[in-house]
């Protein structure tokens, strides 16, 4: 019997090195996702390509690309939701709190309203101010102009967003003055363009 044994032993040994090992990912898509402000993953700029008027209305009981979307948001916003593109009680529940958070109505609802609360958001991670900044700095190449804005992303009639921004003059400032001398719209493909201010 123990002959036997041992010789049944290295067989099972051989089968089991033969089995190919799977890679095992410990978190669930039932985990919250903890994201920083500055820790939006890419991916979703297919939803930027229509307005908030034209998205889905989304509410419990939903289950789509969008749904996922919205849980992401929801952990950037740091209301802990897990993402699963299942838009269950504990989303519904997130949603609600968002609203609240910035005086929408309480319903669940993913309507116009919260798709915009959403939308520039995720709009500003992907394009944030100081890109702006850094591309004006670099179209007008003057190293005595100093840019601020009021971190406001706009939409022209074409859909494309800017910021628009202040270039004041160091030196006109320094002397006592505003040192104002102009306002950018600034794009996020780079353009640079002259206009008023907002």
């Amino acid at each position: 019997m123990k002959k036997k044994l041992l010789a049944v032993i290295p067989a099972i040994a051989l089968v089991i090195a033969a089995l190919p090992l799977q890679p095992v990912d410990a978190a669930t898509d039932n985990e919250p996702v903890q994201l920083s402000e500055s820790d939006i993953p890419t991916g979703y700029e297919a939803i930027l390509n229509w307005p908030a008027e034209e998205q889905p209305i989304v509410k419990q009981g939903s289950q789509s690309f969008e749904v996922e979307f919205i849980q992401v948001m929801l952990n950037y916003f740091e209301f802990e939701t897990g993402v699963d593109g299942v838009f269950g009680s504990h989303t519904d529940q997130q949603v609600r709190q968002l609203q609240a958070e910035h005086g929408l109505a309480q319903d669940g609802i993913v309507g116009v309203d919260t798709w915009t609360v959403l939308l520039e958001a995720y709009q500003s991670e992907l394009f944030p101010v100081e890109t702006a900044i850094a591309y004006a700095e670099e179209s007008l190449d003057n190293d005595d102009l100093v840019f601020s804005s009021n971190g406001e992303l706009y939409k022209d009639s074409n859909g494309k967003v800017f910021y628009s921004l202040k270039a004041q003059s160091q030196d006109l400032i320094d002397d006592g003055g505003t040192g104002t001398v102009g306002f950018y719209d600034v794009y996020e493909n780079g353009d640079v363009v002259e206009s008023e201010p907002r």
